[in-house]
């Protein structure tokens, strides 16, 4: 093998193994959180959440972190996924996860919810509409929004 692509070879392995070991990158999952420990409040009401988290899952031998959307309502947080999505089949085998807001890094259960919760659904929409008005329009009604995503509480552990 001529030398060249030998060195090749090893940077791009060097750079996946640097990516498979990153925090999240946009929507490629990763499975460094970070953060700082912190206890979570009673109540979320309020608080000044930014659009996007990071939330790590673990079931399996490695994290799974993701970046995703988050919603309060009621002074709960909530996610919503694909229900065909990884991280929602390893949320849902394994609920305890850690959530990044910040620098700030919460130990929670996600806690998989029944279908229907239209009113969390629609704080959903009205929290991402006017920033990201394509994606929103592309979800499906309300109603069938709600009963076929997967949506999780996150509760504090």
């Amino acid at each position: 093998m001529p030398r060249w692509l030998t060195y090749t070879l090893t940077g791009i392995i060097i750079v996946l193994i640097g990516i498979a070991l990153a925090a999240p990158l946009g929507p490629m999952p990763g499975v460094r959180i970070g953060g700082a420990e912190a206890s979570a409040p009673v109540s979320w009401a309020g608080a000044q959440l930014p659009e996007e988290v990071r939330l790590a899952t673990y079931e399996g031998p490695f994290p799974y972190v993701v970046t995703i959307w988050i919603v309060e309502s009621g002074g709960r947080l909530y996610v919503i996924g694909d229900p065909e999505s990884t991280w929602v089949e390893k949320a849902t085998r394994a609920p305890e996860a850690k959530l990044r807001i910040g620098d700030d890094l919460y130990d929670v259960l996600a806690v998989r919810q029944p279908p229907g919760r239209t009113d969390v659904f629609q704080a959903y929409i009205d929290r991402y509409r006017d920033g990201y008005p394509e994606i929103v329009a592309g979800f499906p009604p309300l109603s069938e929004f709600a009963r076929g995503g997967a949506l999780f509480e996150l509760t504090a552990r």
